[in-house]
């Protein structure tokens, strides 16, 4: 089963992604948000219910990823060519 370091790891990171991760969870998964929370805090729950928060975690996590990474090359397609402007001063 999964080490509390490693679920530590995986909750601390959706925590950097999510504004809301017990709320993201408990409505991906379909699981009780006592249950998704507990998890977070890394009480104990259902081995089951563990590992069916953790895969949906790592791939809730894949999702942001993909999508950051498809953004920053959007950007860069976007921006290719153009060169940044200072202003100097306010002319007010």
């Amino acid at each position: 089963m999964y080490l509390n370091e490693e679920i530590r790891a995986i909750t601390n990171k959706m925590a950097k992604l999510y504004d809301s991760p017990i709320t993201t969870v408990t409505k991906e998964s379909g699981l009780s948000r006592p249950t998704v929370s507990k998890f977070f805090n890394l009480q104990t729950i259902k081995p089951s219910s563990i590992e069916k928060l953790y895969d949906l975690c790592l791939e809730l996590i894949e999702k942001k990823e993909v999508k950051r990474k498809l953004s920053l090359q959007k950007e860069n397609t976007l921006l290719s060519g153009i060169e940044p402007t200072l202003q100097a001063s306010l002319n007010v």
